[in-house]
């Protein structure tokens, strides 16, 4: 078993690869540590950004229903012997769940007891899929209604209508659940085909942490999963998206039963254009660019909330691939001057060696914490897994090493002509800022 140093946090991890592929993260209490409580993510390769791609044992790139992926996390918690994994973790006072993103699928357990029977469990049910026509005409009437409910949201529907207005061909420009058509046409057979294409342990990880132990861990998975028929899987071959830089509707109203009006607005970039390759490195930089320039003690956050432009804001990058995006989400007061405020800001956006230095002091001292809280660090390298395919143990090292001067050539590689706006907008109200 391998043994991973965390650089400058004084912490260990463990990694294992199954003979069938699986890499498992072991993320240990400290010794002294009294706390009892464990935790599982048990994740695939596989998420709703995929819908084209080679299905295992065939050589024909076919194309699958969006919001398949979630519709396959659901169906995965329901058994042929009838047993609910809610109802099997209720019983160990244990807490499940998944959640399916663009990117991948995880299934969680967090509990404090019987450590072993929940792990088995979980390995077990997530292997033992049961897909029948019946039960999936039945899902679908659940999660087509659960769509309808979800169009029914002000701010679900600008967020649905802003990736629709800044993608042409990625799978990002559909909504994760799919939609009510795309929902309906979803078989039995197409399940398998995902299924059996993505959930084998070679295109899957296992990251535990907690009051756990290393060589226990590994033992329960090798023995629990050599009851199935798991091998090694080729490359899964998946169909490659070039996204075209322009966004496809830079504008669009939405009338609907709203109070305050939701807005959503997308500034679409080519990745290429940034001055650090390094994907690790690029992230640092623009999440903490965000931090410093719309954190909640930031300067335009203030200054909104003073003038009471916005009841609420939210500003982070999304990345698919060849393209970086920065998204604003607001509940804004007055949407003329609030976006003259903000392409102000933008267009002079800067930032502080000082700001900067403190801000990286903030994040080293928030990496040295996290490590003693054993749920952060299985967070942690469960958004490695999926963003890098591998744990990253230098952050600190990589904070310490940012500098002014990159954050100023990041700071100028930013474009913010190439932009789609959503709002949603009262049909009713007299006093809408237009």
């Amino acid at each position: 078993m391998e043994k991973i140093e965390i650089k400058n946090v004084d912490k260990t991890i463990y990694r294992e690869v199954l003979d069938n592929g699986l890499e498992i993260i072991i993320i240990p209490n400290d010794k002294i540590s009294k706390k009892k409580n464990y935790y599982f993510s048990y994740a695939t390769y596989y998420g709703a950004a995929i819908n084209e791609f080679v299905p295992v044992g065939k050589n024909k790139m076919t194309s699958f229903p969006s919001g398949i992926a979630h519709f396959l996390e659901h169906k995965m918690f329901e058994s042929k012997d009838g047993i609910k994994p809610f109802d099997f973790y209720a019983k160990t006072g244990s807490y499940v769940n998944a959640f399916t993103s663009y990117k991948n699928t995880c299934y969680v357990v967090t509990g404090n007891k019987k450590m072993k029977e929940n792990l088995e469990y979980l390995l077990t049910f997530v292997n033992s899929p049961y897909f029948t026509d019946e039960n999936v005409e039945k899902e679908q009437g659940i999660i087509c209604e659960e769509a309808a409910m979800n169009d029914d949201s002000p701010d679900y529907l600008a967020y649905k209508t802003i990736n629709k207005n800044l993608y042409k061909v990625s799978p990002y420009n559909t909504p994760i659940l799919g939609t009510i058509e795309s929902i309906k046409e979803i078989t039995k057979d197409d399940l398998y085909n995902c299924y059996n294409t993505f959930y084998r342990p070679s295109n899957m990880f296992l990251v535990v942490g907690g009051a756990v132990d290393p060589d226990e861990v590994v033992k329960i998975a090798t023995n629990t999963l050599a009851r199935f028929n798991l091998e090694k899987s080729d490359n899964i071959k998946i169909k490659n998206y070039k996204e075209p830089v322009k966004v496809v509707k830079d504008y669009e109203e939405i009338k609907k039963d709203v109070k305050v009006e939701k807005i959503a607005i997308g500034f679409k970039m080519d990745k290429s254009k940034f001055p650090i390759k390094n994907k690790v490195t690029l992230d640092l930089y623009l999440n903490m660019l965000i931090s410093l320039c719309f954190g909640a003690s930031s300067e335009f956050r203030e200054m909104i909330r003073k003038r009471h432009l916005v009841s609420r804001s939210g500003y982070y990058f999304q990345d698919i691939g060849n393209i970086v995006t920065f998204m604003v989400e607001a509940d804004v007061l007055n949407y003329p001057v609030y976006l003259k405020e903000l392409e102000n800001y933008l267009n002079n956006l800067d930032v502080l060696e000082e700001d900067l230095e403190r801000i990286k002091k903030v994040w080293i001292s928030s990496e040295v914490i996290k490590s003693d809280y054993a749920d952060s660090i299985v967070d942690t390298v469960v958004d490695d897994m999926i963003n890098y395919h591998k744990v990253i143990t230098n952050y600190v090292e990589l904070i310490k090493n940012m500098n002014i001067t990159t954050m100023k050539e990041v700071i100028n590689s930013l474009d913010f002509t190439n932009r789609a706006i959503v709002r949603v907008i009262s049909e009713n109200n007299p006093l809408q800022n237009d």
